[in-house]
């Protein structure tokens, strides 16, 4: 699957919430950029959930954009499994141009 080109900027509008705990528990947190680095960026090890509100995001099981990917379009998720995960590493994301 073909996901390029990312985003850059502010061409689109992309926003996701993520949080620290399952059923958007524990600390949540913003972003509407790219982050090489979870753990960097944000001080957690890994996502046990997200909402996405605009626009459409790869998860990345390791830092800067590598590993295993999962796309996210808008909706929520409670859990990795439902964005295809087996685990909540997550330790970078970015958001795409569909």
């Amino acid at each position: 699957i073909s996901v390029t080109p990312y985003c850059s900027g502010a061409h689109y509008q992309h926003r996701i919430q993520i949080f620290e705990k399952g059923d958007f528990g524990g600390q949540m947190y913003e972003s509407t950029e790219d982050c090489p680095s979870v753990m960097d960026e944000f001080h957690i090890r890994e996502i046990h959930a997200c909402k996405v509100l605009e626009g459409a995001w790869v998860f990345y099981e390791h830092p800067n954009f590598r590993g295993r990917q999962y796309l996210l379009e808008k909706g929520e998720y409670r859990k990795p499994v439902d964005w295809g995960a087996v685990s909540p590493t997550v330790q970078s994301f970015r958001c795409i141009v569909e």
